[in-house]
């Protein structure tokens, strides 16, 4: 803002629009930031940490969860941003599955067949062979909930805090 004379009218408006502004934009990089950190920190926060359940049967040992390729983590973006609110998302088909949990049916075909040999062979899990030689059409997977993006209560509080900082700055320079 410009610098005024003592018996000038501070343009209170104009702040307002311009903290408004900056209220927007901060918040959505902020906050897409503290989604993408999940990957990083293996977890969500909400109101606390919440560590992501372990792989039952790890076929990557010290690998990250939900970061093999890290495609997941990369389509995380703004999808939709107005003075009244940001929404978060991902366009990855797998995105909702893995944030919410939830159960996924397969469907056995040659080339599932075919890749479960491949993880028998690499692994020697016996699990492997089964799925491979196994009489059903469709297997049914179940998902544990590894949530990255969503409500948090930690994330709104910095958000809050640093909005509070930013008005007190801003008046100082008035």
């Amino acid at each position: 803002m410009a610098k005024r004379s003592e018996d000038e009218v501070p343009d209170f408006v104009g702040f307002a629009k311009e903290l408004k502004r900056d209220v927007v934009s901060y918040s959505a990089v902020t906050a897409l930031n503290f989604f993408i950190d999940s990957f990083q920190k293996q977890g969500f926060t909400n109101s606390s940490f919440e560590p992501w359940p372990k792989r039952n049967n790890d076929t990557r040992p010290g690998g990250a969860l939900l970061v093999k390729s890290a495609n997941l983590r990369n389509s995380l973006k703004i999808m939709d941003r107005s003075s009244a609110a940001i929404l978060f998302g991902s366009n990855s088909p797998y995105a909702k599955i893995h944030n919410e949990g939830g159960t996924i049916n397969v469907t056995l075909t040659k080339k599932a067949r075919k890749f479960f040999w491949f993880m028998y062979y690499a692994t020697n899990d016996s699990k492997y062979k089964w799925m491979a030689i196994s009489k059903k059409d469709h297997l049914t997977i179940k998902i544990p909930k590894r949530q990255f993006i969503g409500h948090s209560e930690t994330l709104m509080s910095n958000l809050e805090n640093w909005f509070k900082n930013e008005i007190e700055q801003r008046f100082k320079n008035i």
